[in-house]
């Protein structure tokens, strides 16, 4: 219940805002540089750093590794900002 009051609506992403992200994933995975992204998940808006390792564009999937290199995914849809 208490869970339910820190949830939020998803942000709304603009084309733009999307054009960047994919740019910045490109740029982090050729570069293998981290970045700090912004992703919605069950109603909340959580920061990570991560490493871009391959982009699944038929899948809409990114998959990367965190700050402790751990294998992790994202679904575009999913994300909402970059930094």
């Amino acid at each position: 219940m208490l869970n339910d009051l820190n949830k939020v609506p998803k942000p709304m992403i603009t084309e733009d805002m999307r054009e960047q992200i994919e740019r910045e994933f490109m740029h982090s995975m050729q570069n293998k540089e981290e970045i700090l992204i912004s992703y919605y998940r069950d109603g909340i808006v959580h920061d990570m750093y991560i490493n871009v390792l391959h982009i699944e564009p038929m899948m809409r999937t990114v998959y990367c590794t965190d700050a402790f290199g751990l294998n992790t995914e994202f679904k575009f849809d999913e994300l909402v900002n970059i930094y």
